[in-house]
């Protein structure tokens, strides 16, 4: 399980996300806080509640409590988080002499609600009288922070479709999953909320319970945070589900993880599985409406080349028939719908009729179009498939890439690259050029076609030159020293024929390999500088300031200066390696500030938080005399930087110091 969050990239507009259950929700207990166990705290960590519809102000109880009973203390609270404005709570809460504990009304402003979303806001403690006498009144686990959630109580029915007869029948659906379940279930009922059109949920999903998921008006789909029943050992608590987006807390990520509903049947989802320390897995999940036509025949047809094509059929097809007509005429809506009624009718001469799943065809021009019919047992016709082929039995029409490379350019292997690419019958080649490890991402988890979109295409003299008999050579200037990159590129013929290939480097880093020294040559004070961004732009702006390391033990030193923000100056602690001739940082916890709590984390091109120990990074002199930053080998990703991440309570915020990310760090000892 992965104790980070993913990178995602862009923005979009969403709403807010769904919260449904049956009844008011307490969080788990917080965790004891040992040695400050004899201070006021709330006993809850968290509060879910439902409100029935029609409420206009929704009330809390929220708990504060002691040890003891003696002495009048009060207590100082803050409210924060994006409704906090909805919700209402006094600044000073007392608890008077002789009580162990004391309840304070938390109001919510339920008219800014809307049906089928949810608002939440924190609560935390910002200042308190401690020492609370002796008394042994039992009260183990306490927490500093208290998370409210609001939202109106959803009522169920029947979600029901008319079908092409008129009758009314319940919708059924099939689910596909892949993230945590593997396979499908088909046949779940659907629900609808009452008084709404876009609130709905499965029904015996998963371990037994519901689905839930909201439609937008422009058919974009939020899946709030949800149980999925299943519960998980490892961390006492229950699996989650939710979209990516409404689990990183930020709408921007729907742009490129979306939620989407075709208008049709089909719902295609973008989920987390998680618990509080991480995740199990992303990626796309689907939901398919059950309709009139499920039970048409259907063909789905593949070119093989040399004329010939296989063919995949559903239980439904009794047979199938085709036709191959010159040219291509995929995009003539009207000449295939009259090849289509041909078939059907049995009106052309050269239709084939089959039921073997392939089929070898010999037209006289090189650019063709293949049109499939499926039948059922009664003779009733399926939709058509349409393939444009290029029959080519010598191959001498096909796109073909003859030379294809990327290095690091021997002139500059630091910072530039140089990519050689020839081809042969190419009417156009589109490319993309990235981050590796983004790339990988990216084939992953989308098509092709739509990672290519976002790339770039040759140009005449390119493509020109790239058919020429030297090819043609590019250069990459300007990329980050000792990184890994990928290019895919995309050759098409003049038919419409496609060939794909790619290819990756890595270019060198004069922190491949650090200069001897010993720890005492590390210590006294630097100038650095680095690359910094921030959440409201990708683009970095180059920062410098000072460090200074100072030895505090045999192999250990303290690094201070690391966040260049003038209200917050950490030490960070550093282990000398010998072998490697370097300091190695790892995450750490740096205490509190401004109420949150501080870790030292690191970044990656795919992830903007990455705590815990599975991942740290080094510095050591290298031959130019400065100190460079590297990922530690064997750690579990290549990271890019680090930052000072801020945490409430367990969970991290999506927020660093100053709203800074640290990269390309170079130090110079003064």
């Amino acid at each position: 399980m992965e104790k980070f969050l993913k990178y995602l990239l862009c923005a979009s507009a969403a709403l807010l996300s769904l919260v449904a259950c049956d009844q008011e929700q307490i969080g788990e207990m917080a965790s004891s806080n040992d040695s400050d166990n004899k201070e006021i705290h709330f006993v809850q960590k968290s509060l879910t509640k439902e409100f029935e519809q029609g409420t206009k102000e929704g009330e809390f109880t929220v708990v504060l409590a002691r040890n003891g009973n003696k002495g009048t203390y009060r207590v100082l609270l803050q409210k924060s988080g994006k409704n906090a404005s909805l919700f209402s709570v006094r600044d000073t809460v007392v608890i008077p002499d002789g009580q162990y504990s004391v309840e304070v009304p938390v109001t919510v402003d339920m008219n800014a609600v809307v049906l089928g979303s949810s608002v939440s806001a924190s609560l935390c403690i910002i200042g308190r009288d401690a020492e609370l006498g002796d008394d042994p009144a039992y009260i183990s686990q306490y927490s500093d922070f208290l998370d409210l959630t609001a939202s109106f109580t959803l009522e169920w029915e029947p979600y029901m479709r008319t079908t092409e007869s008129g009758e009314q029948v319940q919708q059924t659906a099939t689910y596909y999953y892949s993230q945590f379940y593997e396979g499908y279930q088909r046949g779940m009922l659907v629900e609808r909320a009452k008084g709404t059109t876009n609130i709905f949920r499965l029904l015996d999903w998963g371990a037994g319970v519901s689905f839930f998921f909201k439609v937008n008006s422009d058919n974009s789909v939020v899946v709030p945070g949800q149980s999925i029943g299943y519960y998980y050992s490892g961390s006492d608590e229950y699996v989650y589900v939710s979209d990516i987006a409404q689990y990183l807390g930020d709408e921007a990520y729907y742009d490129r993880f979306p939620c989407t509903f075709d208008g049709k049947q089909t719902f295609t989802l973008n989920l987390v599985y998680y618990v509080t320390d991480g995740m199990f897995g992303y990626g796309p999940e689907k939901i398919v409406f059950a309709g009139d036509h499920d039970n048409d025949p259907v063909v789905s047809a593949t070119y093989e080349g040399d004329g010939k094509f296989s063919y995949e059929f559903n239980s439904f097809t009794a047979s199938c028939k085709a036709v191959v007509v010159e040219g291509d005429i995929t995009g003539d809506s009207d000449e295939l719908n009259k090849i289509y009624k041909q078939i059907c009718l049995g009106q052309r001469d050269d239709i084939r009729t089959f039921s073997d799943d392939a089929q070898q065809w010999t037209p006289s021009s090189p650019s063709n179009t293949m049109i499939a019919v499926p039948f059922d047992a009664e003779g009733k016709p399926g939709e058509m498939v349409a393939v444009r082929f290029t029959y080519d039995p010598d191959g001498t029409l096909a796109p073909e890439v003859l030379e294809f490379s990327i290095n690091p350019y021997s002139v500059d292997p630091y910072s530039t690259m140089i990519w050689k690419i020839r081809t042969r019958n190419a009417a156009s080649v589109r490319y993309i050029m990235m981050d590796k490890d983004v790339l990988d991402y990216y084939e992953e988890n989308y098509p092709l076609e739509q990672i290519l979109g976002i790339g770039s295409k040759f140009d005449a003299d390119n493509l020109a030159a790239s058919e020429g008999p030297d090819g043609l050579t590019l250069y990459y200037q300007g990329l980050s020293e000792g990184g890994a990159y990928r290019v895919i590129a995309e050759v098409t013929n003049r038919f419409g024929d496609k060939v794909y290939v790619t290819d990756s480097t890595v270019l060198a880093s004069k922190a491949d390999k650090f200069k001897a020294a010993g720890i005492d040559d590390f210590v006294g004070a630097y100038i650095v500088n680095a690359d910094v961004k921030t959440s409201s732009s990708n683009q970095a702006t180059t920062e410098s300031f000072r460090v200074d390391i100072i030895k505090t033990g045999e192999n250990t030193v303290m690094i201070k200066g690391l966040c260049n923000y003038s209200s917050y100056s950490p030490s960070i602690t550093g282990t000398y390696i010998p072998e490697e001739h370097s300091i190695r940082v790892q995450s750490q916890n740096l205490g509190e500030f401004s109420y949150m709590n501080v870790v030292f984390g690191f970044v990656a091109n795919l992830y903007t938080g990455i705590w815990g120990q599975t991942s740290s990074m080094e510095f050591g002199f290298c031959e130019d005399g400065l100190l460079h930053w590297r990922t530690t080998a064997g750690s579990e990703m290549s990271l890019t930087g680090y930052k000072f991440m801020l945490f409430d309570g367990t969970t991290y915020s999506g927020y660093a110091v100053g709203d800074k990310t640290y990269e390309n760090i170079l130090m110079q000892k003064l």
